[in-house]
């Protein structure tokens, strides 16, 4: 049986991924885009498409496919901490709240319209080769073994896969401390805002998505959890303890219903360096670094990083890039478009597990509004967030 031949395979689906593929297959290049689950899924993912997000969205020809799911606009974050502390910042364009349900389906049916074969249920579990020699995708369906063989690889596969043992990533041997929730839920309006409430060793992130439900993501040290949820790991149990040392969390998850069927949840969460490039393999998204929630620009990070490995591809593809160049300027190019991002990200991220240092720095942000103006715009790309607002 004679393999798959692709220009370029993605591995994942997600907005990392579909962005990637729809880039290459804009370019006329075979792509074949690897995604372990089926659509439409829910995803742990703080749902938050930042002002900065509209004009990637656009490009790809998905911005009018989310137009019509109706996303509410949130033009306001406010965070608050135990003690009552509390500052907000109003967006300079209204972000959306969509859902990864719907964000990555739409993705997807886009990437398939343009010709991209996108393989559902399906686990690379390998990657064998080179830029020289080509590459080698071993994967795994529930139809059993298959392979596919590509010119290029995009990692695009999200916090840590089967993938990452596979090519014996160095962060894998570091622990790391954290736990990720999600769940959608109904409950008191959150007009337009995303909330960021924080608690001893963690915060939780609210807003709306469509359809009107509320997102409730929330990331906390994994001791802390064990210690409140016991021996079992009740989330429910832990979730009521959170409550408890925020009021106004507690108020409001007091008035909600859970909606989904039970809480997603992420062990294990890796905010640390990886390298951009791994045995000539691109990484792109959370597969080349992941950025705190609070920063509010997972997705459009994993969008731009998407469309920077495509870029990328192309040229080397059209024989404008030597491989030695595709490898140097792609992990430079990555490096300068998101290193400080993600280090400023790790630094107030710090400062949000510690409510006791966290009361004083929201305060003096309340004191000197460009300090905290300066701070969002510091964990994004100005030119996107500029572009955006024009």
């Amino acid at each position: 049986m004679s393999l798959a031949q692709y220009d370029a395979a993605i591995v994942g689906g997600g907005p990392a991924g579909t962005c990637a593929a729809i880039t290459l297959a804009q370019a006329g290049l075979r792509v074949g885009l690897f995604e372990a689950k089926t659509y439409p899924h829910h995803k742990v993912c703080g749902e938050f498409l930042s002002p900065e997000c509209m004009n990637v969205l656009g490009d790809l020809g998905v911005a009018d496919a989310l137009i019509a799911l109706r996303p509410p606009p949130l033009d306001r974050v406010s965070i608050d901490a135990p003690s009552g502390a509390v500052w907000s910042l109003r967006l300079p364009v209204p972000a959306w709240g969509v859902s990864r349900y719907a964000l990555d389906a739409a993705l997807a049916d886009r990437a398939r319209a343009l010709g991209v074969t996108v393989c559902e249920g399906a686990t690379v579990r390998d990657v064998q080769g080179n830029l020289d020699a080509g590459f080698r995708l071993d994967v795994r369906m529930a139809s059993g073994a298959t392979a596919a063989a590509a010119r290029v690889v995009i990692a695009a596969h999200g916090k840590r896969s089967v993938l990452d043992r596979a090519l014996d990533r160095a962060f894998l041997t570091q622990p790391q401390p954290f736990v990720a929730l999600k769940a959608h839920f109904h409950g008191p309006p959150l007009p337009e805002q995303l909330h960021l409430h924080t608690f001893p060793g963690g915060y939780c992130g609210m807003s709306e998505v469509e359809n009107g439900a509320a997102n409730v993501c929330l990331l906390v040290r994994e001791p802390v959890f064990r210690r409140e949820s016991g021996a079992s790991g009740d989330i429910e149990a832990f979730v009521r303890w959170m409550g408890v040392q925020n009021r106004r969390l507690g108020e409001w998850l007091a008035e909600a219903v859970r909606i989904s069927p039970q809480w997603l949840s992420i062990a294990q969460v890796p905010f640390v360096d990886k390298r951009a490039v791994v045995r000539d393999v691109l990484m792109a998204g959370d597969a080349a670094g992941l950025i705190t929630p609070l920063a509010g620009d997972g997705i459009a990070m994993a969008l731009d990083g998407g469309l920077l490995a495509a870029q990328h591809v192309t040229a080397y593809l059209a024989g404008d890039l030597s491989a030695d160049d595709l490898r140097t300027d792609y992990a430079r190019a990555w490096r300068g478009q998101f290193g400080a991002r993600l280090k400023l990200g790790r630094l107030l991220q710090a400062i949000m597990l510690r409510p006791a240092a966290l009361s004083p720095v929201l305060r003096l942000l309340n004191t000197f509004p460009a300090l905290g103006e300066a701070l969002f715009a510091r964990t994004r790309d100005p030119r996107a967030l500029t572009h955006a607002a024009s």
